[in-house]
């Protein structure tokens, strides 16, 4: 549901850009404009939402947010687009060199501290996605730059919404790949794998003790069938 969430400014900016299109009286140039202020107002109702619903809003959220209302505004005032189209580039960037500088600065991957919860991987594998990751954050942000300024402004809002949906796609895909092809297959946490093999010993113990009933008590069994028959045999002393 956060993911969701976390789409809503992007979804929004596009949107209402698509949608003054066929406004009358709103001109071409003014289409970025209501878009901007459409992206500044979701990206205030997110954090709210967030808020309301006691999830947790993380420092990216807290980022994202500030970035869309100090860029928009100067797009806003100046009436400039190109204040909101750097505002990509800076937050990819900023986003990779935090990548980057968590391996050096704090108690390690910021990639681990977001996903330790739910994945178990070798310090390699940490250190390789989080080089991954930053190279995806800066490669997008070059990218941004390129379409904003030699492509036709339709052309860079349509690559922005699709970025929202493709960047993720591209993580998710690319750490899963690099995973199975390098066999670092994900482990269950310690805390998680130490209770499921409480569970298996003690799934195990409680199989042997009920198997080791139903053998005593066919032994048993067996035993009085042959008291039974013995009991009946006549003695070799008998005559007949």
């Amino acid at each position: 549901m956060k993911q969701v969430i976390d789409l809503l400014p992007v979804v929004a900016f596009f949107g209402v850009y698509l949608l003054s299109g066929t406004l009358e009286g709103v001109e071409g140039q003014d289409r970025i404009y209501y878009a901007t202020a459409a992206l500044m107002v979701a990206s205030a109702l997110q954090i709210a939402y967030l808020k309301v619903r006691r999830m947790e809003v993380s420092k990216q959220n807290w980022f994202v947010f500030w970035a869309a209302i100090v860029f928009g505004t100067m797009t806003l005032v100046f009436r400039n687009p190109l204040f909101i189209q750097w505002r990509g580039s800076v937050v990819s960037w900023v986003m990779a060199l935090a990548l980057i500088g968590s391996r050096f600065i704090g108690n390690g991957h910021l990639i681990k501290r977001m996903m330790g919860k739910v994945l178990a991987l070798p310090d390699r594998a940490w250190r390789d996605l989080t080089y991954g990751w930053a190279a995806v954050f800066a490669t997008s942000g070059g990218l941004n730059l390129l379409i904003a300024y030699n492509f036709a402004e339709e052309t860079w809002v349509t690559y922005k919404f699709a970025s929202g949906f493709v960047v993720p796609v591209l993580l998710i895909a690319g750490s899963g790949l690099y995973l199975y092809f390098t066999r670092q297959i994900p482990m269950m946490p310690a805390s998680e794998a130490s209770q499921e093999t409480a569970k298996e010993r003690a799934l195990a113990a409680e199989l042997g003790g009920k198997v080791a009933e139903k053998e005593a008590e066919l032994l048993a069994n067996a035993g009085r069938r042959l008291d039974e028959a013995s009991s009946g045999r006549p003695s070799t002393g008998e005559n007949p």
